[in-house]
């Protein structure tokens, strides 16, 4: 009788062990969860999705820097906060785009805007403009608008600047995007040729949130407020 207690009694301590580091399995997985969601934070991720090109005409000049453009684009970005709690504010986007390493349009910003956590915002872009001049324009960009004139493909860069910070926290990060476009040249009348979606480049994020900020432009400041 004595033999069968005891066994009966040393697999009840086995189940009460088993049980509990179940449950102490289940509570370190729920803890790691959490600190993932309110202590780790991740920048955001960008793609192009869509870019059109109605006009891209260079008017060259000697010297090259002296060479205008003029031109119609309209590219849509998405921007995905990966962050599972955290929001992202963003403070005002100035947008530029360039052909061979020379800037052409500087003229438009995204407004502020909140991102919320874990999800994706759509970023719309459309600038045009008339006999523009080429910053730091060479000889070498000439030769490069011609060949790619010729197919009628052109490569051009986007690039967004702008401060962020992350729900809860006091640091502002500086936050570049770079969007390498190849957009197919297309007439006004004819519907667009299918764009490939395309990684955009997320530089100077940092992932705690902190950092210098007193390469910011102060501009920026005025428009910042966490809500």
């Amino acid at each position: 009788m004595g033999w069968f207690e005891s066994e009966a009694f040393y697999g009840y301590e086995w189940k009460e062990v088993l049980i509990c580091a179940s449950i102490f399995l289940t509570l370190g997985g729920v803890i790691a969860v959490l600190v993932v969601a309110f202590a780790v934070v991740y920048p955001p991720k960008a793609t192009a999705d869509d870019a059109i090109l109605h006009r891209f005409s260079l008017s060259p000049s000697s010297p090259a820097e002296n060479s205008t453009v003029s031109y119609n684009i309209t590219t849509t970005l998405s921007l995905g906060n990966p962050n599972m709690y955290r929001a992202i504010r963003y403070g005002p986007l100035a947008v530029a785009f360039s052909f061979n390493g020379s800037r052409f349009d500087e003229s438009t910003a995204v407004p502020a805007f909140l991102h919320k956590a874990g999800k994706t915002a759509t970023v719309r872009v459309t600038v045009g403009g008339a006999s523009r001049p080429l910053k730091l324009f060479s000889a070498a960009g000439v030769r490069e608008f011609a060949a790619e004139n010729e197919t009628g493909r052109f490569d051009v860069e986007l690039r967004l600047d702008t401060v962020m910070r992350y729900k809860g926290r006091k640091a502002k990060c500086p936050l570049v995007v770079v969007c390498p476009l190849e957009i197919q040249l297309v007439d006004p009348a004819v519907a667009a040729t299918a764009y490939q979606k395309t990684k955009c480049t997320v530089l100077r994020a940092r992932k705690s949130g902190q950092g210098r900020t007193d390469d910011v432009p102060r501009f920026y400041g005025l428009f910042w407020r966490m809500t």
